[in-house]
């Protein structure tokens, strides 16, 4: 049996070939200083390829191929390994512009990732139920203007994936920085790298292995929690966190929820080792590990078959 390690990665980064305030080949060397083993720079309508020498790239993490398809409406699809440039839609319907942006992702090879739902309020589950073929959403973005947490009568971004999943859409959430900010302060209103990330449990270090991870949705996504082991399948999800120890000698303290449809709390533990076994009534099962410095984890849904 093949060996497979957690690794570290960022599918949502921009440079100056976008927005973003600093050259490629620096953002790469940032996250390969802080402990990042893989990233995608996701430029705006832009595919952002480095070559370098041997001496460059053992700066950088392997960089995962990808173009962050941006339509005028707001509506931003992220495209994970795709082999060419793909042109964004210039549709003014929302739904229309989604669906045109995740067919020529996949049309280039890639997978498509429906980012920042409520960035300016774009669209909620109501659109991205009528588009189809995308396998991802962004449930955590790290960019100040992004409301991951809802507010004024529309749902969080958890709350959306929670619709969709009840809906029965096999989607795998994501946390990612959608950084821009590299240089100057690192303040909550600026887009900073380091927020949210993905940890991908893959058999090797390679695009084609961490890209077939992520579309099996063998990872999880974090903002400050990390996993050591877990068991995810339709008889038990057990996780087994790497307790955090402050400078000073205190451990971190947590609390695992296991949701169901519709966000529903099934079960609730605070163990390191906190454990569920899913019954037949189970449509799904997702579990979010909470830490007392602030930290989540989300892992992916499990999909019970009622019919067995």
């Amino acid at each position: 049996m093949t060996s497979k390690s957690w690794l570290k990665g960022n599918l949502h980064t921009h440079t100056t070939n976008s927005d973003g305030d600093e050259s490629p080949e620096h953002v790469a060397e940032w996250y390969h200083d802080h402990g990042y083993d893989w990233l995608c720079l996701s430029d705006h309508n832009h595919l952002t390829i480095l070559e370098g020498s041997d001496a460059e790239k053992a700066r950088w993490p392997l960089l995962v191929r990808g173009e962050e398809v941006t339509s005028r409406n707001a509506v931003h699809v992220n495209g994970y390994g795709v082999t060419e440039l793909v042109e964004a839609s210039d549709s003014p319907d929302v739904i229309d512009a989604m669906r045109e942006n995740v067919d020529r992702i996949i049309a280039a090879g890639g997978m498509a990732s429906i980012n920042h739902p409520n960035f300016r309020w774009a669209f909620d589950d109501g659109a991205m139920m009528q588009v189809e073929g995308y396998k991802f959403m962004e449930i955590f973005n790290g960019h100040p203007d992004t409301h991951n947490s809802g507010g004024g009568g529309k749902a969080s971004s958890i709350g959306i994936w929670d619709r969709l999943l009840s809906r029965g859409r096999q989607v795998w959430g994501l946390a990612v920085d959608d950084s821009h900010n590299y240089t100057g302060e690192f303040h909550v209103d600026r887009s900073n790298p380091g927020r949210g990330w993905v940890q991908v449990k893959s058999a090797s270090l390679t695009q084609q292995d961490i890209l077939e991870a992520l579309s099996v949705g063998e990872f999880y996504a974090s903002t400050g929690v990390t996993i050591g082991d877990m068991v995810s399948n339709t008889r038990e999800i057990k996780i087994d966190i790497d307790v955090e120890t402050h400078a000073n000698g205190t451990k971190a303290k947590y609390t695992t929820v296991f949701s169901g449809s519709n966000g529903t709390t099934l079960y609730e533990s605070t163990s390191n080792s906190p454990g569920y076994k899913p019954s037949r009534l189970d449509r799904y099962i997702r579990a979010t590990v909470y830490s007392s410095r602030g930290g989540r984890a989300w892992t992916q849904p499990v999909f019970i078959d009622s019919s067995k």
